[in-house]
């Protein structure tokens, strides 16, 4: 039997809640159990209370026989027999040694042969105690004896309603009975499933909150081993997450003095270099956008580097134009083009350092081992019920494969990769259009935290 699925909103299928799951198999257990005790208790109960009709027919077919010692039975036996038939509601059936009807309560006519398994029994037991047993709708039993010396059959013949009514009776009391296991099987099913679901759902709540840098709160103790030897190893993974951010910060704070000192070094002796020529000049000038742009990408590194930073919704396009500033100059050094598409596309929903080191590295890769101009599509496509822009970075030359993305090859493209997954994005190689490389990015409509797409790209 598969678990219990509840649909997930969007057309597919999630697991149910683990209290559902819980009560589910419970509520199963017992119904196993209420079967393989209700079943054969029924049939057990049927066999004994048509046991119960057929003895007590058989009793009665031997109360007759001992009547029929009275002479006045045997002087007028079809009155005597028409007044005990309606006497113990019976069809009473008087027969001869060799199985014809004397008298019969029913009308069958004197000397009819009466073919009947209970009577033949009786005939073959010779004389014996009598036999009685069920017969379709009726029961019926027969007992040998002596009507004035004369051997003959007593044969009762009875409708099994009665029978049948105490079977209803009984097997309603054994259903009434499976109802009741039932439903006290549900509400032990309600508490035991409450019991161990809610320390569950408070650890997942910890672990929730874990996710989301909250390092310091610990999680719960529910009395279970189990549960509470999870509840242990989330604290310690929490302990060690703290005691790694607090290294990090650290090392974060001495990087950011480290890089940035030699940067003001070079910057003063810069400015001191353009005070002693009296005039600036574009070399100079070209330097101290540099060492601007290398100041610029410490700081948005180090803003990456917070696992506290939340995305925001940017416009992508805005963000490339100004990115591009800085790398035009590069390429027209190197006299290439640079070239943005004009096609509006939707918000993002990003952290925009995260996409601007990207576009970055895309840039560089292009500039350093592409051939002739580059330029940059935005493009807005959608997968299903999401909405995604396409960022997509290409020149003239042969592009890369899809061996770059998984480290073979590229420059800085792992830490693209890294950075746009990080943001619920994927960065794509679009091999069709010569090898332009792309980053997927979710629209601001797209729900948050849906993590990175699967399947093909758009």
């Amino acid at each position: 039997m598969s678990p219990p699925r509840t649909d997930d909103g969007a057309g597919g299928q999630r697991p149910a809640h683990i209290r559902t799951r819980l009560i589910v198999w419970m509520l199963v257990a017992v119904g196993v159990a209420v079967l393989l005790l209700g079943v054969p208790l029924g049939l057990i109960a049927r066999q004994w209370i048509y046991g119960q009709e057929l003895a007590a027919l058989r009793s009665d077919a031997q109360t007759v026989e001992r009547a029929l010692d009275d002479p006045r039975a045997v002087e007028q036996l079809g009155a005597w027999v028409a007044v005990v038939a309606i006497t113990l509601d019976v069809r009473l059936t008087v027969l001869d040694a060799g199985g014809r009807v004397l008298r019969d309560s029913a009308g069958v006519a004197p000397g009819t042969v009466f073919d009947d398994p209970v009577v033949d029994a009786v005939r073959t037991e010779a004389g014996g105690r009598g036999t009685a047993r069920l017969e379709g709708g009726a029961m019926a039993a027969a007992v040998a004896g002596e009507v004035g010396g004369t051997p003959v059959i007593i044969r009762l013949e009875r409708t099994d309603d009665p029978a049948a009514a105490r079977v209803g009776t009984a097997l309603l009391a054994i259903s009434a009975l499976g109802a009741a296991a039932l439903a006290a099987g549900a509400a032990m099913a309600s508490w035991r499933a409450r019991q161990l679901a809610e320390p569950l759902e408070a650890l997942a709540e910890s672990a929730r909150r874990l996710g989301q840098g909250d390092l310091y709160e610990r999680s719960p103790r529910s009395g279970t081993q189990e549960i509470d030897a999870i509840a242990g190893a989330l604290d310690a993974t929490a302990a060690r997450l703290r005691t790694a951010l607090q290294r990090s910060a650290s090392f974060t704070a001495d990087a950011s003095h480290q890089l940035r000192t030699p940067l003001t070094a070079l910057r003063l002796d810069l400015e001191a270099l353009e005070a002693q020529m009296g005039a600036s000049d574009p070399l100079l000038e070209a330097a101290q956008a540099e060492i601007d742009r290398l100041e610029a990408t410490i700081t948005e590194l180090l803003e990456l580097a917070d696992v506290g930073g939340v995305p925001d919704q940017v416009d992508l396009r805005a963000l490339v134009l100004e990115r591009l500033d800085a790398w035009r100059t590069l390429a027209d050094a190197a006299g290439r083009a640079v070239r943005v598409t004009r096609e509006p596309v939707p918000p993002v929903r990003v952290r925009p350092g995260a996409v601007g080191q990207a576009l970055q590295v895309l840039l560089d890769n292009a500039l350093v081992h592409g051939r002739g101009d580059v330029t940059v599509w935005l493009e807005a496509v959608s997968r299903g019920a999401r909405s995604w822009v396409r960022l997509c970075v290409g020149d003239e030359g042969p592009g890369v494969s899809l061996a770059h993305l998984d480290g073979v090859g590229g420059r800085g493209l792992s830490l693209a990769r890294s950075l746009i997954e990080a943001e619920g994005g994927r960065v794509v190689v679009d091999e069709a259009s010569g090898g332009r490389v792309c980053l997927l990015l979710p629209c601001d409509d797209a729900p948050a935290g849906t993590g990175t797409p699967t399947g093909p790209p758009p």
